[in-house]
């Protein structure tokens, strides 16, 4: 520290150099103190600059979640203004559309009420000149006799019903030529009246008798069987290919099944195909269906009529299906084994109906089909049936198997 006065230990008043005493005191030479005034310097304002540890970029976070926002709502704008003129757009062409075609409708009003009354005025000239015309008279010559007075109408309507009897008696000419087996095997019944009635079951007491005389004989083939028809030759065990057996028809017929490739291979062109080849050779067990015994619905198919000119022996073989009533049975044998089926209901469906090859779970069913009218493939003639037990009548269940009796077979002597 420097003062600025003389300090009491100054030693000489004469000595006018400054010194330093022990306490390190630094001393001027004066007889007044004077203070030294030091101007003041005039510093400039600075701005205040305030750091921190935190530098705020374009990397952060918070500032990209603010521009993503920033940027989606600007689109969300575009698009919205976009929705907005797109839809005062369709408003505006809608309403020129509708204006447009109220003044069409408008205008074709007026013009086709103004034409309808001259189609109308037209007409009636028409049908008054028609009718003069008509009510011409007119003499027809008859050899050796006088001449007739017709009208041009009468003569007209004589020629129409000629010329549509002659039309009408070549189509069915035609058509029973070329369906003539499937109608011979329909009207055959009605020609033998022997079997007319013995399937309608109109037997005499006569006939009762002697058939009950008949079946105590062991020789015969229906002894012991009450049934005196088709169902009396059948045997417990099957043959060796598989048929199906209609008593009320007096079919039994082969059953075919054609060949899983083309099912498989879901070529449905090639399926068709082997089906009408099976067809030459009997009934057909539709591909893909169940097998008699199975959970499932057994179709089978065949033809009611044919080209005659066609191979096959089965062209007809289900020509008089549309008999088979409600409550009539049939049998199949299919793998040795002997299946009773009777008829549950009796319907008609359009040829694009497909749902008559569903194939239930729960049921065991069997369906046959064949085309109706006779002659036509307009619609399908659908039958079905339940599969019941041979012996008892009562519905086979899923998994249940049948009942069989087997009878002992005793000589009648013994051997020697």
């Amino acid at each position: 520290m420097i003062p600025l006065f003389s300090h009491q230990d100054w030693q000489n008043d004469d000595d006018e150099r400054a010194h330093v005493d022990d306490a390190g005191h630094i001393f001027i030479h004066g007889n007044e103190a004077q203070p030294i005034i030091q101007p003041k310097k005039e510093v400039e304002a600075q701005p205040v600059m305030r750091t921190s540890m935190w530098e705020v970029t374009e990397n952060d976070e918070i500032i990209r979640s603010a521009r993503k926002e920033e940027r989606k709502t600007e689109r969300t704008e575009q698009v919205v203004n976009v929705l907005k003129s797109v839809r005062g757009n369709i408003l505006m062409n809608t309403g020129s559309v509708l204006e447009e075609g109220k003044s069409q409708y408008i205008h074709s009003y007026h013009r086709a009420s103004f034409h309808l009354s001259d189609i109308s005025k037209a007409a009636g000239k028409g049908s008054k000149a028609l009718w003069s015309f008509l009510s011409q008279p007119v003499w027809v010559m008859r050899k050796n006799n006088s001449a007739k007075q017709y009208n041009r109408g009468t003569l007209f309507m004589l020629d129409a019903v000629r010329f549509g009897g002659t039309f009408s008696a070549i189509f069915v000419a035609l058509f029973v030529s070329l369906n003539y087996q499937s109608f011979f095997q329909i009207i055959t019944p009605y020609l033998d009246p022997v079997e007319r009635i013995s399937q309608s079951g109109n037997v005499s007491g006569i006939d009762s008798a002697l058939k009950d005389k008949l079946m105590k004989s062991p020789m015969l083939a229906t002894a012991g069987r009450e049934e005196g028809n088709l169902l009396s030759y059948l045997p417990s065990i099957g043959p060796p290919e598989n048929r199906i057996i209609v008593p009320k028809l007096g079919l039994n017929v082969p059953l075919v099944t054609p060949s899983y490739s083309s099912l498989l291979k879901e070529d449905w062109e090639g399926v068709e195909e082997d089906i009408q080849d099976a067809l030459k050779h009997g009934v057909v067990h539709y591909p893909g269906t169940a097998r008699p015994g199975q959970a499932g619905n057994f179709f089978v198919t065949g033809h009611s009529s044919y080209y005659p000119w066609a191979d096959g022996k089965y062209k007809t073989v289900f020509a008089r299906m549309h008999e088979m009533n409600v409550g009539d049975e049939y049998w199949v044998y299919y793998g040795g084994d002997k299946h009773r089926y009777i008829v549950q209901s009796k319907r008609e469906v359009k040829p694009s109906d497909v749902t008559v090859l569903d194939q239930p779970t729960n049921k065991r069913i069997a369906t046959l089909m064949t085309c109706t009218p006779v002659g036509t493939t307009l619609r399908r003639l659908i039958i079905t049936s339940q599969e019941v037990d041979p012996v008892t009548g009562i519905a086979m269940q899923v998994g249940e198997r049948e009942t069989r009796v087997v009878q002992d077979a005793l000589p009648t002597a013994l051997p020697i």
